[in-house]
């Protein structure tokens, strides 16, 4: 025995000499996609197994993502503990750890198991049942739980909180059940994973492992200085807001930033699954069970040609652009003697590839876990120019700034503290920045301006429409609904405004034309049209628009509404002979419609004189053979018969008109060209 014992501690000694120096964290990047990428490196020598421990909420995202760069190597194996052991050490007793809910629950569990019981009563049996019964009187009432052994001497039984202990009495099961619990509240108290990867290779080497796993997201603040009158660019400055919560404290770290929206999932592969497998007969010969078919066949486009795609590698192209430091000069936005913003100490490479923008400090950062840190990455003086937005029926406008992002790289989304530095600086209001590639530019309102009034009116105008078409006896007609809007702004009366009119934009078919006058389209967003507008100081403009919405309709020609058709044949839009022959169809429906009224007309008159006849022949019926009212009777009947005869004829000759009037409008519609 103290041999064994000796030579495994000899196994021990080993595996630790051939065991790695610990992993060390040397970079991470964080992604505006909510992940973050850590590398650590090791000096290992040949063949060498290096350590890593990763939280438990990480293991999943290690699993998923885990890379191991070796110049000189190979990897063997990652191993870890699982993550729930004690489901296998649960698989070697006769119950499951929900038995641990109560001791009736336990006690029921081990049906059929031997137990010895001490106490007053000692026994020893197996267990056949146990099950909570009360016991008191009317005003208390105790739970107890009494429990039934099978014993060589017949049925006994004992109530368990009477007893001292109960046991099983096999020892080797009991030492079972001490695992199996042991593994459970090791389980419950590790929150950390030890990842061991195991490496074959030669010589002394460093050896980088990497994985992505969820992390904070970075964020981006900007502050922005506004310009003074005249001057063409404001001092723009974007700091990062970064989280270390991976349990690790960064000490030297190589921080990098990146902005941009990657795809990033979670997969459960750290969790054990059992398929479902599907009950299947015993196969006997002639019994088929086929494999189903998911093969997909690709799809040709047969679209409009395009325009040939810009080559990838344009597109691909990464921008190295080093952000150094402003000059200690103050910025071109300041006029003399004004408060200047403290310029970012370290300077910043981005690098900007279709993707994504990367944002790379130049000195290695230190940031205990669990704490935050505010870094700035943007300094730069950015074009900008003062605007008011006008909003559809709001009486004033928001004060807003444009600016252009011209020197690159892309700006990250975010918020704007904007400043007012005209005498001593002040808050001048906040902004969101959706984004800002290079060359665009973005506007950025945070401030009403309540000294600018803007009166707004709308009416409707009468639809009028605009183009139509015949298809399967139905004709289909656009027409243009109208808005007019009429917008009144009144400067401040020492204050000139440039103005923005925004009109909303309800669907792409919609279009938007402008009344002569001083307002004029500038651009159009996905939801807006914006027209520039310039007032003078106390000066008054007005723009009239108008919104056209187009709405298409439709009318079946055979039974369709008349009056839709008598507006298109008295309109300006179809000439002569359109005209004409929607006129014939219109004609013809009306012929159509008249004959069968006539027709309906008869009809009633033949119900009425059928139920004449019906009441005639239930007063014949109650007058005897000799009365004289007999005969007045059998004559009146005689005459409805007479009627019917002719209002028979007369309704078969109805119907042969509407026939034959249906007939000519069906050839009239089939024919109709417009």
């Amino acid at each position: 025995m103290v041999r064994r014992i000796g030579y495994a501690l000899l196994l021990l000694v080993s595996a630790q000499a051939a065991m790695a120096s610990d992993l060390t964290l040397k970079r991470v990047m964080l992604s505006s996609g909510g992940v973050g990428y850590f590398e650590f490196a090791a000096d290992v020598s040949g063949n060498a197994t290096i350590g890593l421990d990763v939280p438990l909420a990480q293991v999943d995202d290690v699993l998923k993502s885990l890379v191991v760069f070796d110049r000189a190597g190979g990897v063997a194996s990652v191993e870890l503990p699982g993550r729930d052991n004690s489901d296998a050490a649960f698989g070697d007793v006769p119950f499951g750890r929900e038995a641990l809910q109560s001791p009736v629950d336990y006690l029921n569990a081990l049906q059929g198991t031997e137990v010895t019981i001490q106490g007053t009563k000692p026994m020893t049996g197996r267990i056949l049942r146990a099950e909570p019964f009360p016991e008191g009187t009317e005003k208390s009432t105790t739970q107890r739980t009494r429990v039934t052994l099978l014993s060589a001497e017949g049925l006994r039984q004992f109530v368990l909180e009477d007893a001292e202990t109960v046991q099983v009495t096999d020892p080797g099961l009991r030492a079972r059940i001490d695992r199996a619990l042991e593994s459970m509240r090791q389980d419950a108290a590790q929150s950390i994973r030890h990842l061991s990867i195991r490496l074959k290779g030669e010589g002394a080497r460093t050896v980088t492992v990497g994985y992505v796993a969820g992390a904070p997201l970075w964020k981006t603040t900007y502050r922005l200085m506004l310009p003074e009158t005249g001057v063409p660019n404001a001092h723009l400055q974007g700091w990062a807001t970064l989280e270390n919560q991976s349990g690790t404290d960064w000490k030297g770290v190589a921080l990098t930033l990146q902005y941009g929206n990657p795809v990033a999932f979670r997969q459960a592969l750290y969790r054990s699954y059992f398929v479902q497998r599907p009950e299947v007969p015993v196969e006997i010969l002639g019994r088929v069970l086929p494999d189903i078919d998911t093969r997909a066949q690709a799809m040709d486009g047969g679209g409009a040609s395009r325009a040939a795609a810009p080559p990838m590698q344009s597109m691909a192209l990464a921008k190295s652009m080093p952000m150094a430091p402003a000059p200690a000069s103050a910025p071109a936005s300041a006029p003399a003697g004004a408060l200047v913003l403290a310029q970012r100490a370290e300077p910043v490479m981005a690098e900007e590839t279709a993707e994504e923008t990367v944002f790379t400090l130049s000195q290695p950062v230190d940031l205990a876990a669990g704490h935050s840190a505010n870094i700035p990455i943007i300094d730069r003086e950015i074009p900008a120019s003062r605007i008011g937005l006008v909003q559809m029926a709001h009486p004033h406008p928001l004060s807003a700034i444009r600016i252009r992002n011209e020197a690159g790289p892309s700006l990250p989304a975010g918020v704007l503290t904007l400043y007012d530095a005209r005498g001593s600086v002040g808050f001048a209001g906040d902004a969101r920045l959706g984004g800002l590639p290079a060359g665009e530019s973005r506007l950025l309102s945070f401030a009403r301006d309540l000294r600018t009034t803007i009166e707004t009116s709308t009416a409707g105008q009468p639809e009028q429409v605009t183009s139509f078409s015949v298809a399967d006896g139905v004709l289909i007609y656009t027409v243009r609904a109208r808005q007019a809007i009429r917008i009144k702004a009144i400067a401040p009366a020492r204050e000139a405004r440039d103005l923005l009119l925004e009109l909303p934009k309800a669907s792409a078919e919609q279009t938007l034309s402008v009344d002569e006058g001083k307002a004029k389209v500038s651009e159009m967003t996905a939801t807006a049209w914006r027209l520039g507008l310039s007032l003078g100081a106390g000066a008054t403009e007005t723009a009239t628009v108008f919104l056209d919405q187009p709405v298409r309709r439709s009318v079946r020609l055979l039974d369709g509404d008349d009056a839709t058709l008598q507006v298109l044949i008295i309109g300006d839009r179809l000439n002569a002979a359109g005209q004409t022959a929607l006129r014939r169809v219109l004609d013809l429906r009306r012929d159509e419609a008249r004959k069968q009224a006539e027709l309906a007309q008869l009809r009633r008159q033949m119900d009425e004189v059928q139920a004449d006849e019906d009441r005639i022949r239930k007063n014949l019926a109650a007058v005897s053979a000799g009365d004289a009212l007999r005969t007045r009777l059998t004559k009146a009947l005689d005459a409805d018969e007479t009627r019917i005869e002719q209002v028979t004829k007369a309704m078969a000759d109805a119907a042969a008109e509407v026939d034959k009037a249906h007939r000519a409008l069906v050839d009239a519609v089939t024919t109709l060209r417009l």
